[in-house]
This record gives C-alpha cells, sequence and structure tokens, in this order.
C-alpha cells in the first residue's frame, strides 16, 4: 500500500447498505481507497439507504448522488452521519432557552442525525413546566413518544419546522396532534 502524505489522507466513512442501516447495534465504517474519495449518505425521503464512501455506491444508487436533496457529500472523517437536509426540526429546552416555549418558530431547525427508523420525525414535549422539542431518529423515541400525552410527533418532511406549534408548559393534549401517526 502507498503511503500518503499529510495533504493526501484516506477518509474514513460511516458504513452500511439496505436495511442494516436501520440496524441500531450495527456501527461499521470502511476506509475510502483513495486520497481523493469522500464520504456520502444516500436517502430514499427520510430513510438510509447507502453510508460510505463515494466510489463504492452500489450502481443502483449512483444517480441519487447528482442532487443534493437524495445524497449527503462530505470529506472529513466519519462525517456522513446526518440525516437528510429536508428533515431538520427545532430542537431547545425551555430550562435553557425561553423562546422554546412561546418563540420556536423563531428558532433554527437543525438536521436531524441518521435516522435507525424507517422514518424520521420531529417532537414537542411538555414535562414538568419544561417544554422540549427536538428530533425523534429512533424507533424507541417515537414509540416514547407516542405513548406519552404530553408529547406529538410531526414530519418535517411535510411541513418545515412543524415542531414549533405553540404548547404549554403545563399541557397535555399531545395526543390531539398524533392520531394520524398510529
Amino acid at each position: 500500500m502507498a503511503q500518503h502524505s499529510a495533504g493526501n489522507t484516506i477518509t474514513s466513512c460511516y458504513s452500511c447498505y439496505g436495511i442494516n442501516c436501520q440496524r441500531t447495534s450495527l456501527h461499521q465504517e470502511q476506509s475510502c481507497v483513495d486520497s481523493l474519495d469522500y464520504c456520502v449518505t444516500i436517502y430514499e425521503e427520510a430513510k438510509v439507504l447507502y453510508k460510505g464512501c463515494s466510489l463504492e455506491i452500489p450502481y443502483e444508487l449512483q444517480s441519487r448522488c447528482l442532487t443534493e436533496d437524495s445524497c449527503h457529500k462530505c470529506n472529513t472523517n466519519r462525517c456522513n452521519n446526518v440525516g437528510s437536509a429536508a428533515y431538520a426540526c427545532v430542537e431547545c429546552d425551555s430550562s435553557k432557552d425561553s423562546n422554546c416555549v412561546d418563540n420556536a418558530d423563531s428558532l433554527d431547525a437543525v438536521r436531524c442525525a441518521v435516522p435507525t427508523a424507517s422514518n424520521s420525525y420531529c417532537y414537542a414535549k411538555s414535562s414538568n413546566n419544561v417544554v422540549q422539542r427536538g428530533c425523534a431518529t429512533t424507533e424507541t423515541e417515537q414509540q416514547s413518544c407516542l405513548t406519552d400525552d404530553n408529547c406529538i410527533l410531526c414530519s418535517p418532511g411535510d411541513i418545515t419546522k412543524c415542531n414549533t406549534v405553540k404548547i404549554d408548559a403545563e399541557s397535555n393534549i399531545g395526543n390531539r396532534f398524533i392520531r394520524f401517526l398510529r
């Protein structure tokens, strides 16, 4: 194997393909074979189809990296662990930011992590006089919110910053908003 100078280092990327991208217990990495190669994550809406080096993209997925909507490209080690740009949520905690309660729509949406569930949702939750908002990208997080009367889920793919809905810190009306998800 050829030696690389400091400017020509090999990039290491998170790696998965197909259903393995939804497994929470599987965290594989791969070293790209070319120093000019970079990391990618390929999506179908919120669902991750592939993570790895760009030169290793399966043929049937290569066209998805022609647009930014379906493909995230980056060139630092293990940088391909973010979800689709279309799936962003407001993340805040009213105990640290007072805007989280009444001015959540003034806060910027943050790109969610790569989902391990089949979809990515935003949540807004009220508990003990504290409002929290963020991403629910695992099945455990989503099920937890669905069973909590003080938590709502929404799809950021349908409505930008969907979790900025106004809820009071003492609210228990969450389940009215999530009936369509069950």
